[in-house]
């Protein structure tokens, strides 16, 4: 860094769903600074530059990386240029932070880490779920020993309740964005929610098992290849049920479950987690969990041990789009953005860095190609060119 804070782009800056987080999110970072926003769309750019008060703004990436007084890029755009935005990035000598899910491929994963390294720039990925409050308390309980070793990672994902301020400003489609499930663009081929979200799950798979890589994944999904046509935009969705795994220590395993039951008939709502251990469980909602509406909020971390129950609450304060008992936009994006900052200026490696974002690529590619095979898949076995898309 050349100055006291950390100068930053936003790459991507008129998205509807990351990016309005990440300009959010940035107001609440120390030693860090958003000074420049690019899109391709001049009158956007001209219009969140004067909404955020950003002077440098962007129609170029090209061009925004050749400003000296720009020490870092922030990338929210499709992952279809994920890859190529990173390679750029490195070679003009910026930090990079670039949002999940990193790459299509684990050899763009591959190429984007050995980018970075030889340019001695720092590169990490925008995985906000292990930055969440809520499951860092969860982390600290498990380190702590309060349930002994971890046995069973089991997730949940319920419906997910936007609030109306949301809902009037994506215009009703919710977060149903064009690229979001194309096979392509998203990298997803014919399970592009999947390839979307699989990254979060698997990143707080391993995160919530103390870091214990994942070895094999088998996913139980409707093969909507051909077959189910009229399964289009986030529907999609429908078509994956469940994911288990295996880790690479085999007395540990995990599974996934889709809860599609309205939240009028749900207990809970969101995304959760709940570990199980040699001597207790854990219960920690994440993005958009906790209890429909009308229902009283459960904390958002329970830990079960000894004969009782207590209860934690990391008090990050309200969504400001789920309707949910954790804050997970924008709390816990500023607080991936806060680590990255920390980490360039300090000089250590961030905690979620390339090799992370390889690793929870590889487990969702290969459960993607386990619903594609309808059998399971060990990660290692997923060659470094294979795409979804092009399977």
């Amino acid at each position: 860094m050349s100055s006291d804070k950390l100068r930053v782009a936003l790459i991507g800056a008129a998205g509807k769903v990351a990016a309005p987080c990440h300009l959010h999110a940035w107001q609440l970072v120390d030693r860090g600074e958003l000074v420049a926003v690019c899109d391709v769309d001049q009158r956007s750019v001209d219009q969140i530059g004067d909404t955020w008060g950003i002077k440098k703004r962007y129609t170029s990436y090209e061009a925004l990386l050749e400003d000296p007084e720009i020490d870092a890029v922030d990338i929210v755009t499709p992952p279809f240029v994920h890859a190529n935005m990173t390679l750029a990035a490195a070679a003009a000598g910026k930090h990079i932070y670039v949002e999940k899910p990193m790459a299509r491929s684990t050899g763009e994963a591959r190429s984007m880490i050995d980018s970075a390294s030889a340019s001695g720039v720092t590169l990490m990925v925008g995985e906000s779920y292990v930055f969440q409050g809520s499951h860092v308390m969860a982390r600290k309980l498990i380190d702590a020993g309060e349930i002994g070793d971890v046995l069973h990672v089991r997730q949940t994902k319920g419906p997910w309740v936007m609030r109306p301020e949301e809902l009037d400003r994506l215009e009703g489609k919710g977060h149903f964005i064009p690229w979001r499930v194309d096979p392509e663009l998203s990298g997803g081929g014919p399970y592009p929610w999947l390839m979307d979200h699989g990254a979060h799950f698997f990143a707080t798979a391993r995160y919530l098992a103390v870091d214990e890589p994942i070895d094999a994944v088998s996913t139980l999904a409707v093969d909507i290849a051909g077959t189910r046509d009229e399964a289009v935009g986030e529907a999609r969705q429908d078509s994956v049920f469940s994911v288990s795994w295996r880790y690479a220590n085999p007395s540990i395993d995990g599974l996934w479950t889709r809860v599609s039951s309205p939240p009028e008939a749900s207990e809970f709502v969101g995304f959760r987690t709940e570990i199980f251990g040699q001597r207790g469980m854990i219960r920690v909602f994440g993005e958009g969990g906790g209890a429909p509406a009308g229902r009283e909020q459960p904390p958002p971390v329970s830990l079960i041990a000894g004969g009782s129950t207590r209860t934690f609450d990391p008090n990050d304060g309200e969504d400001r789009s789920w309707f949910s008992n954790v804050n997970y936009y924008d709390r816990a994006h500023a607080n991936a953005l806060q680590h990255f900052v920390d980490s360039i200026s300090d000089g250590s490696p961030p905690r979620y860095g390339g090799e992370d974002g390889a690793a929870d690529i590889g487990s969702t590619l290969a459960s993607i190609k386990s619903a594609i095979d309808g059998a399971p898949v060990r990660v290692a076995d997923l060659p470094l060119d294979w795409t979804a898309y092009g399977a």
